[in-house]
């Protein structure tokens, strides 16, 4: 179950991006709708929700009748939903994350209302278009995105695993019609990737048996349709980036991963979340010395008040160090970090439990280091 989970968080995670790829609106001058949109989406991919709210709000207003409007709108509605239950702090997807082990998160009544109410209205708006013309490209795109923010929404709030799959299919379904339509039109190459990607990952037994329903995917394939997107894509290119981040680390492709990772990081230096996946990165990567120095990095900016930085996870940083510090024999500068994870911002009762044990575990082996004395032929023996 587990796994179907986390395959659902990465296709659910990756449509829900690639949403940012439609930024015109027709009811204000192209140029401003431009300007509104490029505006919105950099608030956007710096964590700065209520601002994109606005922004995205404001284009909806102005073009009721445009179904993309709706759904930016809801994508800001949704991904704010993700902050404010701490999703957001980097390694969503790996296996020490405890998003995908948990409950369904407590929603935002506001949110959840505005977000269905702004979804629905895409999809009937898109639906009603492809009915007046079936080969409507614009709405085979916004109809494939909107159906990957409700599956996202289903799989990752409301945790309804049957439900995100039917809406997943339909977002695939809508995109491929797409991309046999226009071969050009590359963005759309993004929610096929992300289907294959993520069927292609499941465990072998699970994917024997979706095939003899007619689900089939290839983790190869879906990656270099993913890395077409980022490539030669539009608005999407962007969001490509982010999901390849995420399948070149499943795939332990490290150094393509961190690659990736600094471009983005440079085109949004307030989002946090992208300089903590580096750190990340280095870690499962093993190289623990520039994890060491990337975690320290992220910590030294919080401090300094830099713009994005004080509603980083520091409880969480400081767990990471020690946890480093520790495997590196550095004992002090362990328990110095590991001594402020309950009392930083971010921090949970799980954590601050971890944290107490890393401490204890310290503890003990500097106490046996200290009944340990040489003796005269250079032996060790316990006083």
């Amino acid at each position: 179950m587990r796994w179907i989970t986390r395959a659902v968080g990465w296709m659910a995670t990756g449509w829900v991006l690639v949403s940012s790829a439609l930024a015109q609106n027709h009811a204000v001058s192209a140029e401003q709708a431009r300007q509104l949109a490029t505006r919105g989406f950099d608030h956007f991919y710096n964590l700065e929700y209520d601002e994109a709210i606005r922004i995205f709000e404001r284009l909806r207003e102005a073009d009721p009748g445009n179904p993309y409007s709706h759904h930016r709108a809801a994508l800001a509605y949704f991904y704010k939903q993700l902050y404010q239950a701490g999703v957001l702090e980097g390694d969503l997807f790996g296996a020490s994350n405890k998003f995908f082990r948990t409950r369904k998160i407590q929603v935002d009544p506001a949110l959840d209302r505005s977000f269905h109410q702004a979804n629905q209205t895409s999809i009937r708006l898109c639906e009603q278009r492809l009915k007046q013309a079936r080969n409507d490209q614009e709405a085979l795109y916004v109809c494939g995105v909107a159906n990957a923010t409700r599956a996202a929404y289903q799989g990752l709030i409301e945790r309804s695993l049957l439900d995100s799959i039917g809406s997943a299919g339909k977002a695939n379904d809508f995109h491929t019609r797409l991309v046999r339509l226009n071969p050009r039109y590359y963005d759309a190459y993004m929610v096929p990737g992300l289907y294959d990607f993520a069927l292609g990952s499941l465990p072998r037994p699970l994917k024997l048996l979706l095939f003899f329903v007619g689900m089939s995917g290839e983790k190869a394939r879906g990656i270099r349709l993913v890395e077409s997107v980022a490539q030669w894509g539009n608005g999407a290119r962007r969001d490509a980036q982010i999901m390849l981040t995420v399948m070149y680390r499943r795939e332990k492709r490290f150094a393509d991963a961190r690659r990736t990772l600094e471009t983005l990081a440079a085109s949004f230096p307030r989002n946090y979340v992208f300089p903590l996946e580096i750190a990340s990165i280095h870690r499962a990567a093993e190289e623990n010395e520039e994890a060491v120095g990337a975690y320290e990095s992220v910590l030294t900016r919080v401090r300094q008040g830099a713009p994005g930085y004080p509603d980083a996870p520091v409880a969480r940083i400081h767990f990471e160090l020690g946890d480093l510090y520790r495997k590196q024999g550095d004992w002090e500068s362990a328990r110095r970090h590991l001594a402020q994870v309950a009392g930083s911002r971010g921090s949970t009762p799980d954590l601050a439990r971890e944290s107490a044990l890393l401490q204890q575990q310290i503890a003990q082996s500097l106490g046996q280091a200290e009944n340990a004395a040489p003796t005269r032929d250079g032996q060790v023996s316990r006083r």
